[in-house]
């Protein structure tokens, strides 16, 4: 018997390997760039979400402590509050919309962000619902942020509205 042993690849078997191989590291690859893209979805929307129950709670832990609504005046709509905290001595509590940015100031002070540079205020509104008797002490926010993206790239997109009212506590 002349039998002649094969110790190597075809050529049909080696294209079949290169093929398998290829196919999975397509698959690989391709799983490994959801992991990244929705892992940066994530972190975009997780910022956003932080920022705004941060300004939330500091409008409404600072509205709830105030004695009353200076601006918008009972009945109107704007992009800024003033707050008396305490009316002697006088303290008072700013809230302005500068640019992107919502900004605080105490009692005069500093105006500093309460929004971090990665998110953009791109609407606020503070209407005042207080009755002009003075009665009552109501003001609506609505806030609506979006994540930072100078190169326009899908998985950083991301925006969020939100809105409370609050009332203010007889001092």
């Amino acid at each position: 018997m002349n039998h002649k042993e094969n110790k190597g690849f075809t050529l049909v078997e080696l294209m079949i390997y290169i093929t398998m191989v290829a196919g999975i590291l397509i698959v690989a690859t391709s799983f490994a760039w959801n992991v990244i893209n929705n892992r940066t979805k994530s972190f975009a929307i997780q910022e956003v979400e932080e920022n705004g129950r941060f300004i939330m709670d500091k409008i409404t832990r600072t509205a709830q402590g105030a004695q009353s609504i200076t601006l918008p005046l009972a009945g109107a709509t704007g992009s800024a509050m003033d707050l008396i905290i305490e009316s002697a001595p006088v303290t008072t509590a700013d809230f302005i919309l500068n640019s992107e940015h919502l900004q605080m100031s105490d009692n005069g002070g500093p105006y500093l962000n309460l929004n971090s540079n990665n998110v953009r205020v791109t609407s606020l509104e503070f209407k005042n619902l207080s009755s002009t008797d003075g009665r009552t002490k109501n003001i609506k926010i609505i806030l609506s942020l979006e994540h930072v993206n100078p190169e326009n790239r899908q998985e950083w997109k991301y925006s969020n509205s939100f809105e409370t009212t609050i009332e203010l506590r007889d001092q």
